[in-house]
């Protein structure tokens, strides 16, 4: 198998098995380092990479149990190369820095991996620092002369006393290997594998780990059943990236929402948010993504067709409803997930608002983006609109952006505005003019507070 099929190979954690992709005879194993991910805007260099540090210190990494959940990075090797433990341990370290550094960087909340490191180091150093944090170990059965496995990694892993249930375990092949994720159910263990090493696939594979459920590829993001907006999930060589509408499957800003991992009709859903590896999340610091709105006013997906949706209001001319049954592409809108959208049914007699009932908190003079997706088998023109509010929910005024019309593909709207004086909260709409019948769907809203300066325009770049 080629090196460049073999990066862009992600697995899948089953339970018993691991997806992986075969084509044709094993190359011979080239240098292990791969460039790191630039997107959505390039990374610290090495000097400035934060140092994550150990969250959990052990005399012995193999016994790990009764103490807190953590990650246990790996150096695996065997006799087809050798021990290079000591040129690669803290190039190794780097890496992971650069996995805690994008996670706390995609999200305006401060979140963080746990990390497992043994006693007998002197951390106040990076050198010390890398040999607590890595750990080698020889893979006794690996293949010489072609692609290792990954069941015979977690297997040797499991026979050398690493089979902790209250541990991940990240490893670096320095030998030919697959970028994997796989759960182990002879011995109980998690395991991200990679033999082409960089922060992006790393993170890529533990994510896979990150629930009792996998989390799958970002397939559910903006059109069914295909690969969307750039993130670690769907494009982890380029992008470092969480899930930036925290929508697929990781939302920090509301760890008891859970999201579709797979395209409907699967029903496994997750919040690697939650997950038990990852610090709690803290609000607030800087980082790419962030969010005003909850998991319901995002989409509607937990709720059964023709119903009412809940946290939304509609006034003037129209009624809306939960998606109703029907072809996947249009008039049912499995959209974002494969699930159901809010649909509109606008009505001529005069102009028609579908608007979030809550009205997320503002700060005034503070720029705020609005998003959210469209589509109609019909025709029609509509606007969205920022509708502002002071402290005793009297409106002060209305942000309208332009009139467009609606077409049979999905696409995205957004408008942006500076909160004005005397904002407290605002509220979303989409409006439709009077003189109109017609129908629309509407899902995967958005509302940006655009001052994190991580973007051209401070908010998250359209898709």
């Amino acid at each position: 198998m080629s090196l460049q099929l073999k990066r862009l190979i992600t697995g899948l954690v089953a339970v018993g098995a691991a997806v992986v992709l075969t084509a044709g005879p094993a190359a011979a194993f080239a240098p292990p380092y791969d460039p790191e991910p630039t997107g959505p805007y390039a990374q610290p260099v090495d000097a400035s990479v934060p140092k994550r540090g150990c969250t959990t210190t052990l005399s012995d990494p193999k016994n790990a149990t009764g103490s807190n959940p953590a990650v246990q990075v790996i150096y695996a090797w065997h006799d087809g190369g050798g021990n290079n433990y000591a040129t690669h341990a803290q190039n190794i370290a780097k890496i992971v820095d650069r996995m805690d550094w994008s996670l706390d960087e995609s999200t305006n909340y401060d979140q963080h991996i746990n990390l497992s490191c043994r006693t007998g180091f002197d951390t106040s150093t990076y050198s010390g620092y890398a040999q607590a944090l890595v750990v080698p170990e020889k893979i006794e059965n690996g293949v010489i002369g072609g692609e290792t496995p990954v069941d015979v990694i977690s297997a040797d892993l499991a026979a050398a006393g690493y089979d902790t249930s209250n541990r991940r375990y990240i490893v670096f092949e320095d030998f030919n290997g697959t970028a994997n994720a796989y759960y182990d159910p002879n011995n109980s263990i998690g395991v991200a594998t990679a033999d082409g090493w960089a922060s992006g696939t790393m993170l890529h594979e533990l994510l896979h780990l990150g629930h009792a459920n996998y989390v799958d590829h970002s397939k559910v993001t903006e059109t069914p059943d295909v690969l969307s907006y750039p993130d670690v999930m769907s494009n982890p060589y380029y992008d470092w990236l969480l899930d930036h509408n925290f929508n697929s499957y990781y939302d920090p800003s509301e760890t008891a929402a859970t999201f579709y991992t797979g395209n409907y009709p699967d029903t496994r859903k997750v919040n690697v948010a939650a997950w038990p590896y990852f610090t709690t999340p803290t609000c607030c610091d800087v980082g790419y993504s962030n969010d005003l709105l909850t998991a319901q006013e995002r989409t509607i997906e937990d709720q059964a067709p023709y119903g009412t949706p809940t946290g939304f209001t509609v006034s003037g001319g129209g009624w809306m409803q939960v998606t109703p049954p029907g072809p996947n592409a249009q008039t049912s809108a499995r959209y974002y997930d494969g699930r159901r959208s809010l649909t509109m049914n606008v009505q001529s007699h005069a102009n028609g608002f579908v608007s979030v009932t809550r009205k997320p908190a503002v700060t005034a003079g503070q720029p705020y983006k609005f998003f959210a997706w469209i589509t109609s088998s019909g025709s029609g023109n509509l606007r969205l609109r920022l509708s502002w509010y002071n402290s005793s929910n009297a409106l002060i005024s209305n942000s309208d952006g332009s009139l467009f019309g609606v077409g049979s593909s999905w696409t995205e709207r957004s408008l942006l505005a500076t909160a004005p004086a005397g904002a407290a909260t605002v509220q979303l709409s989409v409006m439709s003019p009077s003189g109109q019948t017609f129908v629309y769907q509407l899902d995967s809203l958005q509302l940006n507070h655009c001052n994190n300066g991580k973007t051209t325009d401070g908010c998250r770049l359209n898709g």
